[in-house]
């Protein structure tokens, strides 16, 4: 039940870790477009350069971003993939070490930026979840991922470890036990 996942090829491409469909790319220039595609058919998401992109089904763009952390870093996709379950996107993010989720469902909860004390008691400024970005934001750089669309997580996998990023919290959970010794990284485009 693990969702594909489009890594961005740069350099030698795409390679397999831990058995489970872990995207990795080898750092260089990014030049051909990036896309992934809703089980449904109804979104695309395609990435290319500094620019993301949410087309319909038409091929229309529905909205673009620019591919910046908070500090306006500019950064690259690592890889993209469909949570099916959570009506979303996971976008990896290469030089910015945060991941994002794009939700594509209509009834999507606000996102929260910052700090907030209660969400609950209306505290905060909020933005509507759909077609929202909810960043969540890393101490290290994204090498891969993994995503479960039976879980509300996505494994992470960072230099020195796999971790859970939470994406109800937007938080990791350090060092997932055994998931280093599942399989080694395999290369080949």
């Amino acid at each position: 039940m693990f969702a594909t996942l489009v890594a961005a090829g740069r350099g030698w491409g795409l390679a397999l870790a831990l058995g489970l469909g872990l995207a990795l790319a080898a750092p260089s220039a990014q030049a051909d477009p990036v896309s992934c595609t809703s089980s449904d058919g109804h979104w695309r998401l395609v990435a290319q350069g500094h620019t993301l992109s949410l087309k319909d089904a038409g091929g229309v763009t529905q909205r673009s971003w620019l591919l910046a952390d908070r500090a306006g870093r500019l950064g690259e996709v690592l890889a993209l993939a469909e949570h099916a379950s959570r009506r979303s996107f996971i976008v990896a993010l290469r030089d910015v070490n945060e991941v994002w989720e794009l939700s594509v469902d209509p009834q999507a909860e606000p996102v929260f930026e910052g700090l907030v004390h209660d969400y609950r008691m209306g505290e905060g400024l909020a933005r509507p979840g759909y077609l929202a970005i909810r960043r969540s934001l890393l101490s290290a750089p994204v090498l891969g991922i993994v995503v479960d669309g039976r879980h509300p997580w996505v494994l992470v996998h960072q230099l020195g470890g796999t971790a859970i990023l939470h994406l109800d919290v937007r938080r990791l959970i350090p060092h997932v036990p055994g998931a280093a010794s599942q399989g080694s990284p395999a290369t080949g485009r």
